[in-house]
């Protein structure tokens, strides 16, 4: 249509029908989604190999039944397996490729040994640090790298490095005795994180490049702060992984956002700084313009970059970094929960904390006296604490998943697929009634036993896990704890100050297990000093 001037006039075009194919297409595309998400629970309802286990269909149909429990209900999924249990038997569907089974009995099958090939599961072994062993999954790439790591944690490894843990303890001891001087209670949670992170950073980088917590004037909650919110934040980055690369794309707004974060990016930045270092340190050795230096001969890290043996891929600054916060953050947390935990049951337990330390000073009479590991395993009694603080303190209360890639396992009248994952929690193994009479109780007499009923219940005792894939640090936690209990009970006369069951009361499955918000603090007043 021209006008008056002679000038084009563009057609009038409807709004409804210029929106159309926007409308079309959402539709389309929505229409893709629900046809897809259709396909796929119906998939996963009727035709999955696993259909015909037992369990909730809402936690078959889609992995959202677990993230409800473990975000929007803080944790409580490892709990709420336990009732899926009572309804369904000792074998449920819990999401929709993963089987789990309460059978204490069953556990050396799900997690073998040597002879029989597990993996991970990747998904559940996201804990943003890819490079750590931990998130490892495959079975021969796991093994080669536990068989460079392990070396440090075997039994002659800990005997090795007895001297320094004794040292370590006389400095935890320094901050004892000043708490005697200005009657100020302690806080055990922090105390020996601050032990554990000089102790295990010292091991991993080397005497200098270690932190020094201890020899700092009032003992810090710094580690400690840094640790409990790494594992507060773990619920989250594992059911939504693109948070943590967020996160630490982010730092700084995170921080503010999220403040507990801060306390994570911290540790992670100075475990990162001392990997650095001691990168840096065997590069320049290596061409020729830094000296031999002792302290570091015998570290984990610094050790592993100077084995020509150890291919140059493992040996890559972002892979040591990955697998050197893992090793700082679980390593240091155990024990240190474990020692805390178990010095809070002897305490409130006043028969257990007589019959102790009177076996400690008739086993080892002379005060002055340094005890050694030898010596004190030697004390049936101290070893009972040490065993029941285990199975008690229960750390990890999150279930492991593992898989059979080549093998398929048969349990009852099931036959689970190979490649399937099937898991087991360690918590509630080892809070059995069936095997441990009043499980929530403790009491050290039940592993007072002839040493054939001691194996047999000592197979019941598995709070690192077990097999291929268990933790690497057990004989170091199981040293530690000897060392540190019969040290501080031998030396000092304790008493809880303003804390009670609840302070220890395990509520939160955050992969470790955690109290109530705020309530992981252990007080202590440390009444009397002897002779030294």
């Amino acid at each position: 249509m021209w006008t008056s001037n002679n000038s084009y006039r563009f057609p009038i075009v409807d709004s409804a029908m210029r929106d159309a194919p926007c409308k079309a297409c959402a539709y389309g595309v929505l229409l893709f989604i629900f046809s897809y998400i259709s396909c796929l629970v119906f998939y996963r309802l009727v035709l999955s190999p696993l259909a015909r286990f037992p369990g909730p269909r809402l936690a078959a149909a889609t992995r959202l039944y677990e993230t409800y429990f473990q975000i929007l209900k803080g944790g409580t999924f490892s709990w709420h397996i336990e009732t899926l249990h009572q309804h369904y038997g000792p074998v449920v569907r819990i999401t929709p490729w993963e089987i789990h089974i309460k059978d204490p009995d069953y556990y050396n099958t799900v997690y073998a040994g040597p002879t029989r090939h597990r993996t991970k599961d990747p998904w559940f072994s996201f804990i943003s640090f890819p490079g750590s062993i931990f998130s490892t999954s495959g079975f021969e790439f796991h093994k080669a790298r536990r068989k460079v790591l392990g070396q440090f944690f075997k039994r002659s490894a800990v005997l090795e490095l007895e001297p320094v843990i004794s040292a370590k303890i006389g400095s935890l001891c320094k901050h004892f005795s000043a708490a005697v001087r200005n009657n100020r209670p302690l806080e055990l949670h922090a105390a020996f994180h601050c032990f554990t992170s000089d102790l295990l950073s010292q091991h991993a980088f080397g005497r200098g490049m270690g932190s020094h917590y201890l020899e700092e004037s009032q003992l810090s909650d710094t580690w400690k702060l840094g640790v409990t919110a790494m594992f507060d934040l773990t619920r989250l980055t594992r059911h939504f992984p693109v948070s943590s690369y967020l996160a630490h794309a982010f730092p700084v707004l995170t921080s503010w956002v999220v403040p507990p974060f801060r306390f994570v990016y911290e540790l992670e930045q100075d475990v990162k700084r001392r990997v650095s270092a001691v990168v840096t340190h065997q590069r320049q050795r290596e061409a020729g313009r830094e000296y031999k230096n002792d302290s570091l001969e015998k570290a984990i890290y610094p050790t592993i970059l100077a084995d020509p043996e150890v291919p140059e891929s493992e040996k890559d600054l972002l892979r040591l970094q990955d697998d050197a916060i893992f090793l700082m953050v679980a390593g240091t947390d155990l024990p240190a929960q474990a020692l805390a935990i178990t010095m809070f049951h002897i305490l409130n337990n006043p028969k257990v904390y007589q019959k102790l330390k009177e076996e400690l000073f008739s086993g080892i009479p002379d005060i002055n006296t340094t005890p050694t590991l030898e010596e004190l395993e030697r004390l049936p009694y101290l070893s009972a604490v040490v065993r029941e603080c285990l199975r008690l303190s229960a750390i990890v209360t999150t279930r492991l998943p593992r898989s059979a890639p080549d093998e398929i396992l048969q349990y009852q009248q099931w036959q689970i697929p190979a490649g399937t994952i099937v898991s087991m929690s360690t918590y509630f193994i080892l809070r059995d009634p069936e095997i441990f009479p009043e499980p929530y109780a403790f009491e050290p007499e039940r592993w007072l036993l002839p040493r054939e009923r001691l194996r047999e219940l000592e197979k019941y005792l598995v709070p690192g896990s077990k097999g291929t894939m268990g933790c690497l640090g057990q004989n170091m936690a199981w040293a530690w704890i000897h060392l540190v209990l019969g040290s501080l009970l031998r030396r000092f006369e304790f008493a809880l100050h303003e804390t009670t069951e609840r302070n220890v009361e395990i509520t939160r499955d955050n992969f470790n297990g955690q109290t109530d918000r705020g309530l992981n603090v252990i007080q202590v007043k440390v009444l009397e000093e002897y002779c030294r």
